[in-house]
C-alpha cells in the first residue's frame, strides 16, 4: 500500500489552512515504481483540491555515480513531477537541493545537518506559501 493511501483518512479532515507534505526517497525509483507512485500522487492531489500540498523532489543517490542508472532515473522522476503538478494551484514542490556533505558516509540516508537542511528548506517553502516566481519577460 502507497503512503498517500494510507494518508488518505488522516488528510480528509484538512483545509484550506492546512498543508500535507509529501516526500519520499530515492529508494523505489525505478521506471516501473516511479510511474505508479505519480499516478498515485496524482490522484491524491485530485482529491484533496481543499488542501495544501507541498511535495519534495527525491535527492540523488550519493552512493551512486552521477551518471548512474537510479540517478538518471531520479532526474526522469524529477520532471515529471514538476509537469504533473505545474497547473494545480493547491501544490508546491520543494526541491531537494542537497549535497554529498548531507548524507551520511555511504551516501544513501541523510545525516543530522542533510536532515536539518532539508525542514529548513520545507519550512521556507511554507513560510512563502511557496509561491512561484514570474518570469519577468512575461505578462
Amino acid at each position: 500500500m502507497n503512503i498517500t493511501n494510507l494518508a488518505d483518512k488522516e488528510a480528509s479532515t484538512l483545509g484550506k489552512s492546512d498543508t500535507v507534505i509529501v516526500m519520499g526517497g530515492a529508494n523505489d525509483i525505478c521506471k516501473i515504481e516511479a510511474n505508479i507512485d505519480l499516478k498515485d500522487l496524482g490522484k491524491f492531489i485530485n482529491s484533496r483540491q481543499n488542501t495544501n500540498i507541498m511535495t519534495v523532489t527525491a535527492p540523488h543517490r550519493h552512493d551512486l555515480q552521477e551518471t548512474s542508472c537510479l540517478n538518471k532515473e531520479i532526474e526522469v522522476f524529477s520532471r515529471k513531477l514538476h509537469k504533473m503538478v505545474k497547473t494545480a494551484d493547491n501544490v508546491k514542490i520543494t526541491q531537494a537541493n542537497l549535497s554529498m556533505n548531507d548524507f551520511t558516509l555511504h551516501g544513501l540516508h541523510l545525516n543530522i545537518s542533510g536532515k536539518e537542511k532539508m525542514a529548513e528548506l520545507i519550512k521556507h517553502k511554507k513560510k512563502t506559501n511557496g509561491k512561484k516566481r514570474r518570469n519577468p519577460h512575461h505578462s
